[in-house]
């Protein structure tokens, strides 16, 4: 996939003639020869400069192509390869302004999707830890959403998809590791709405049980005590195999053997969170001591 994704999208999308190819590459040092006489020198040459690393070289003849041959029906490429080079300089703030400037332009060029996705890119390459502000996490979301939209068929589509789940996963990571920060200072009301909002907007992460287990912890924290039972047993019914179900048995005074230890739902949890995990340290000692104890054969 990676592959075909980088041949998809490499930098070089014109055959230029062989006399223009041999005529700009002679000696790129002499002056004469650094003389532009039409739009497919320009392109080629930007085309050289970026494949070696030189992205304000290749931006310049870009934008000198666009400005000379405003009739070349290279600009579009043109003006994708622009922002092509802001990301690769990881200048991702321009390099969205111009992938956007293309779709704005060329709405049905055939190379909108190739646009599309590298708005979502812009986004994702910029999520922070789970600790941090998640807005680059909710417009990655968004963006490559539209893509797969707008372009069902697409070729980003895997990609896109494997990145979406990632940007999810990271924001149900923030609203536990939120509901965790309100429930140790006994904000009873902001934790709820937190784990319940993992339950309700990002089903599929992984992140459930998890958020089942602390919205049941929360309610017993606040004397609700049917509606923490309600919590562990949907832990229970819906999530037989996780190990949060062997501690929401606990709570709710029910033995659950797991016959073998599945993938952990926790996992990653520690460098995802940043660190509040360990406002509960000792909360999850016990908890893996249930499980311990819970994995053991049960005697005939």
């Amino acid at each position: 996939m990676i592959a075909s994704l980088r041949a998809r999208t490499a930098f070089l999308v014109l055959l230029v003639p062989l006399s223009i190819l041999l005529g700009s590459c002679a000696n790129p040092r002499d002056p004469t020869m650094r003389r532009v006489d039409n739009d497919e020198a320009l392109f080629w040459r930007a085309n050289l400069d970026f494949m070696k690393g030189r992205y304000e070289e290749a931006r310049e003849q870009l934008r000198t192509l666009v400005t000379q041959f405003p009739e070349s029906p290279l600009i579009p490429e043109a003006r994708l390869g622009i922002a092509r080079t802001y990301f690769q300089e990881e200048h991702y703030e321009q390099a969205r302004a111009e992938y956007e400037r293309f779709l704005s332009l060329y709405p049905r060029n055939e190379r909108v999707d190739e646009a599309l996705y590298y708005v979502g890119l812009t986004y994702f390459r910029q999520i922070e830890r789970a600790d941090r502000d998640q807005t680059a996490s909710r417009r990655a979301v968004v963006a490559f959403r539209k893509l797969l939209s707008d372009v069902p068929d697409t070729q980003y589509r895997e990609d896109a998809e494997a990145k979406i789940a990632v940007a999810r996963r990271r924001l149900a990571t923030h609203e536990i590791d939120v509901g965790l920060f309100y429930l140790k200072r006994d904000k009873f009301n902001g934790a709820v709405g937190r784990f319940q909002g993992v339950i309700d907007r990002y089903n599929g992460t992984g992140l459930e049980p998890m958020a089942f287990f602390y919205l049941g912890e929360t309610y017993a924290k606040m004397e609700e005590k049917e509606k923490a039972q309600d919590a562990f047993r949907q832990l229970l019914e819906k999530y037989p195999d996780s190990l949060w179900a062997v501690v929401a048995g606990d709570r709710l005074g029910v033995k659950v053997v797991l016959q073998s230890r599945p993938i952990e739902d926790q996992k990653n949890s520690d460098e995802e969170t940043g660190g509040i995990w360990d406002l509960f340290k000792e909360s999850w000692e016990d908890i893996k001591a249930t499980f311990k104890h819970s994995l053991k054969p049960t005697p005939e």
